[in-house]
């Protein structure tokens, strides 16, 4: 009987840590995440890059909940809303196959995103340094803008995989005339 006792005592420990230090995991993944993100959008930036998301400290006494354009769940700290239109700072564009390109990895951290806006940011297209299919990781996406960039059509592809998506702005792309791209339950914009 002691036995049993002590087992499920030991079990219940040894949840409570796993869950703890897990969490804290994914925390301290999304603080990596951010950094990234800003180093992502000051490497393909071309001027005032200092200016740039200057809250974004690789200091870990931070608390990335109170840095400029993010949103955290005040319950558990996860990151569901990045608001980074307008970081990507060009200052001439001479040649539209020069512009920078999204990389969708840098996403992947975020999986309790629900909103995420991009827009006016000059990207061109997308790719990704891992192999794992676009915006798939965030299963909790109901918001993305991505308006006022050069995506073509072939960038749909990518948008396919996000099964929550409720609301998707896509003005003033190079997505051409006439284009229908339509998902029950979705508010879009396309213009």
């Amino acid at each position: 009987m002691m036995e049993r006792l002590l087992i499920k005592l030991l079990l219940m420990v040894a949840i409570v840590l796993v869950q703890a230090y897990g969490f804290k995991g994914f925390l301290e993944k999304e603080r990596i995440g951010l950094l990234e993100l800003k180093s992502f959008i000051r490497s393909v930036s071309n001027n005032e890059t200092e200016k740039i998301l200057v809250s974004w400290v690789d200091d870990k006494a931070s608390n990335y909940c109170e840095w400029e354009r993010v949103q955290c769940n005040a319950t558990i700290g996860r990151v569901i809303k990045l608001s980074l239109n307008y970081t990507v700072q060009i200052k001439y564009i001479q040649d539209l196959r020069r512009l920078p390109t999204l990389n969708l990895s840098l996403f992947h951290p975020f999986e309790e995103l629900r909103s995420l806006d991009l827009s006016e940011n000059n990207f061109g297209g997308c790719h990704e340094n891992k192999a794992n299919d676009g915006f798939r990781s965030l299963k909790k996406l109901k918001i993305l803008d991505l308006s006022y960039n050069y995506f073509n059509v072939t960038f749909l592809s990518y948008l396919t995989t996000i099964t929550s998506l409720t609301t998707l702005n896509l003005e003033s792309n190079n997505l051409g005339e006439g284009l229908k791209w339509v998902k029950q339950g979705i508010q879009y914009s396309i213009n």
